[in-house]
């Protein structure tokens, strides 16, 4: 008899038991551009290969106790195992801290969650200099619209040697042949 939330997990006779399935981590850090004008910074943690599907994502500061305010996608069979991902949105302020984000599974080695560390962002943060970040910009802007107009000058030039050859090959007068001029 099984009690309310249990799940039987029934696996297909070929399917190796003694194999690897706990979830494989890969981490996104904040891009430096969401931090300087969006004030927020995004952590997400991509966890791949695990079987069974069910798996448990929270997160936390790292010396810290409560659970954060996080989201997770659904979670995706991929052949005949699991991928989900789950991510942390911070402020400006607590991006200076490091998060982790602490993954239960069944297959855990050990019987233990782990737990992926995020760095601190605060290096990142001092290299922030908004002046070198307006000249960037501006270099950018300045070569975009550069380049837009030498696409646009060999665009017409293309046209005009296009029209120049057309009209001597369809309709412009011979300039070598047979006739006889009177």
């Amino acid at each position: 008899m099984f009690a309310q939330g249990t799940k039987l997990i029934v696996t297909p006779p070929d399917r190796n038991l003694d194999a690897d399935t706990s979830p494989k981590p890969t981490i996104f850090l904040p891009s430096i551009a969401e931090i300087k004008f969006h004030k927020v910074g995004t952590y997400l943690c991509l966890l791949e290969n695990f079987f069974p599907e069910v798996i448990k994502i929270d997160w936390q500061e790292k010396d810290g106790k409560r659970i954060l305010t996080s989201w997770q996608g659904d979670t995706m069979k991929t052949n005949d195992t699991y991928m989900k991902f789950s991510w942390l949105t911070v402020t400006k302020k607590s991006i200076a801290k490091e998060h982790k984000c602490i993954v239960t599974h069944a297959s855990n080695k050990g019987g233990v969650n782990e737990e992926i560390l995020f760095r601190s962002m605060k290096k990142e943060l001092a290299a922030i200099d908004p002046e070198k970040i307006e000249d960037d910009i501006l270099q950018l802007q300045l070569g975009t619209t550069s380049a837009y107009y030498t696409y646009l000058l060999l665009f017409f030039k293309t046209l005009v040697y296009s029209a120049i050859i057309a009209f001597y090959l369809f309709g412009g007068p011979a300039l070598c042949g047979n006739e006889k001029s009177s």
